[in-house]
């Protein structure tokens, strides 16, 4: 199954050995996000490493095991359904646009978030950790 995945849920994956990293390595799934993700958990990092207790070397390791795992699309294969995006997640939060456009942009039906605001929009359909599990 192709999904778009956000931020928060590869986040969850770094700080322990949980349920989202079990899914993000499970071959059931394959996993899409803007490519810009690895600067923003890069831009974390310090406060990961710290809340996962982790080195700085492991973190690495982690977090390019699971970025492996994640297809990074870069801004020019989405960017023509990115106002479309904007416009719709506006009232919501404009931050969320990249992830929606792309799912539109690769015809991606599904996107694995617990943001609850993703539901306010009828484009991709909102998976959440609980309902892959079921599909594992």
């Amino acid at each position: 199954m192709r999904l778009v995945i956000d931020t928060n849920r590869i986040m969850a994956g770094l700080l322990k050995d949980s349920t989202s990293r079990k899914i993000i390595l499970h071959r059931s799934f394959l996993f899409f996000a803007p490519d810009y993700i690895g600067i923003e958990l890069f831009k974390h990092r310090p406060y990961l490493m710290k809340k996962a207790k982790i080195t700085e070397h492991d973190f690495d390791l982690l977090m390019h095991t699971l970025l492996d795992q994640v297809v990074l699309v870069p801004f020019e294969d989405f960017e023509s359904e990115y106002q479309h995006a904007i416009e719709i997640m506006k009232p919501v939060d404009e931050n969320d646009a990249p992830f929606l456009a792309v799912g539109i942009a690769l015809g991606i039906d599904h996107i694995w978030t617990e943001d609850r605001h993703f539901r306010k929009q009828d484009l991709l359909h909102v998976c959440t950790t609980r309902d892959l599990i079921g599909m594992i």
